[in-house]
């Protein structure tokens, strides 16, 4: 996914104000695999990190973000 996707991705479907979007590309692990008769080499999948910042309007817990809106276990004793 590129930064658009991600930020059009949280906001339509979430409903979240994001400001900023930035992505890091990792390669994956290369590995080799010692057989008894032979070396197998191999390569774990590459991937992608999204960080996400998000407007000031989301108030921040310590154990994470509340959306204002959403309901959060409402009702429960």
């Amino acid at each position: 996914m590129t930064k658009h996707e991600v930020k059009e991705y949280l906001t339509k479907i979430y409903d979240l104000p994001v400001v900023e979007v930035r992505t890091q590309n990792y390669l994956g692990k290369r590995m080799r695999i010692l057989g008894k008769r032979q070396i197998v080499y191999a390569k774990r999948p590459d991937y992608k990190k999204a960080f996400v910042t998000f407007d000031n309007t989301l108030a921040d817990t310590g154990l994470g973000s509340i959306v204002p809106g959403m309901n959060t276990q409402e009702g429960k004793e």
